[in-house]
């Protein structure tokens, strides 16, 4: 009774939410708004398979929710990837308070093609032309094996806690990102610091659910301690050898050291940090202890961490605002949505579509068509050479952050006594 409950009131919240978007005015905004955040309150209690799962269960890939249009079929997804992409202020499943974030955050930005101006594609390729090639060239310090061989190290002792496990890779990443891309070894309060900002669920501390809406207004007053943070993490960046001889110029805006050091560390905590740690995670979580994998072989390895994010993608969710009519089949029947409808494009549903992955559920990395259908890293298909239109620039360093991680802890498969936490652990 309680699930035919359950599966009703989340078939009646799609329909209204559907009627609602399609007949916008001020009456309708508030009311979505309210179905906005109940629905942000499940997925944050669920997560996000399981909310995108369930729904695509009861409607198909395609539905209303999170007072968006989420896109599920493969083939729209892939259409949305590629081409010109109108943002607004969304993040993942919400909506941000605009003045919480920095205005030109990649990610908010829209190509040119789709009414924005060049900022997006100067800004991303100083990323990718000026930033990465140096944080690679950094990954050749022991350093970084270190960074990795402890965190393994200490999982291996902890009990089946996901929690405490989470946070421990998390706090990995941060020392081997933040390491890599301004060539500063952070100290174990400066990794808690920069945790806590980047990883806390707490909107009095943490830069990302400090800015969600309505949340964000309600703390207005009492986030001190977001904004030391904020402070901190900035004061560290603009000290850092790479800021060092920073000057303005062409290739990144013109942008003051300030500003510079606003934008990396907004994109090395949300891209760098929290999406590769997600990756990361899904290596444990998302790869059989019994897949045989050849650890000297950098395509299985490529392809082993792939498939992994296929199964659980660490982004679930691209958003977009149409630019131009779309029709979009929801409950089995077919639906136009008009220019500005806020459309998620989900990767996570895409990529479990039965139509391009076969037993999508289960884990397969030798897909035949697993390399040029990969939706990760908000790009379809995978290649280490080239930056693309909005392609993050980050993906090698996460991808060889995520092969050597599986090496380490591989390495410990005779011992039979490392397991990592299930999904499921409490």
């Amino acid at each position: 009774m309680c699930q035919c409950l359950t599966n009703f009131l989340i078939k009646t919240s799609c329909a209204i939410q559907l009627f609602l978007i399609r007949f916008p005015n001020c009456i309708t905004s508030q009311i979505l708004s309210f179905f906005y955040i109940i629905d942000l309150i499940i997925y944050s209690s669920y997560g996000a398979k399981e909310f995108l799962c369930k729904r695509f269960e009861l409607i198909g890939p395609n539905f209303a929710a999170l007072g968006k249009i989420v896109v599920g079929e493969y083939t729209q997804v892939v259409e949305i990837l590629q081409s010109p992409q109108k943002r607004g202020y969304f993040l993942g499943r919400a909506r941000l308070v605009q003045s919480k974030v920095p205005k030109d955050f990649i990610l908010f930005l829209s190509d040119q093609e789709a009414g924005g101006n060049d900022l997006h594609s100067v800004l991303h390729n100083d990323i990718w032309e000026n930033v990465m090639p140096k944080a690679m060239k950094r990954l050749s310090d022991p350093a970084f094996d270190r960074y990795i061989s402890e965190a393994v190290s200490k999982t291996r002792r902890m009990q089946r806690d996901k929690k405490e496990f989470s946070n421990e890779i998390q706090k990995m990443v941060v020392r081997y990102v933040f390491h890599a891309i301004f060539d500063y070894p952070l100290s174990n309060d400066q990794v808690d610091l920069f945790h806590e900002l980047f990883f806390s669920s707490s909107p009095t501390t943490s830069f990302i659910n400090g800015a969600v809406k309505p949340f964000a207004r309600l703390y207005c007053c009492c986030q001190g301690k977001r904004l030391k943070n904020i402070d901190e993490i900035m004061n560290i960046i603009l000290q850092s050898p790479f800021m060092s001889d920073y000057a303005p110029s062409e290739s990144n805006a013109y942008r003051t050291r300030e500003e510079y050091a606003e934008h990396l560390m907004t994109v090395t905590g949300i891209a760098g940090c929290v999406g590769s740690a997600a990756l990361c995670l899904q290596v444990f979580l998302a790869i059989p202890d019994d897949v045989p994998i050849d650890l000297t072989d950098h395509k299985e390895l490529m392809l082993a961490v792939l498939e992994a994010a296929r199964v659980r993608p660490p982004v679930n969710n691209v958003n977009v605002i149409l630019k131009h009519e779309m029709e979009v089949l929801v409950g089995g029947k077919k639906f136009k949505f008009s220019p500005g409808t806020a459309v998620a494009a989900s990767i996570g549903l895409a990529s479990a579509d039965p139509a391009i992955f076969s037993n999508p559920n289960v884990y397969n990395p030798k897909r035949e068509n697993l390399l040029e259908a990969t939706l990760n890293f908000n790009h379809v298909g995978f290649n280490s050479v080239g930056s693309g239109r909005r392609q993050c620039p980050g993906r090698n360093l996460a991808m060889k952050l995520a092969s050597d991680l599986l090496i380490e802890t591989r390495s410990y498969e005779k011992e039979k006594v490392y397991r990592p936490p299930t999904a499921n652990s409490n």
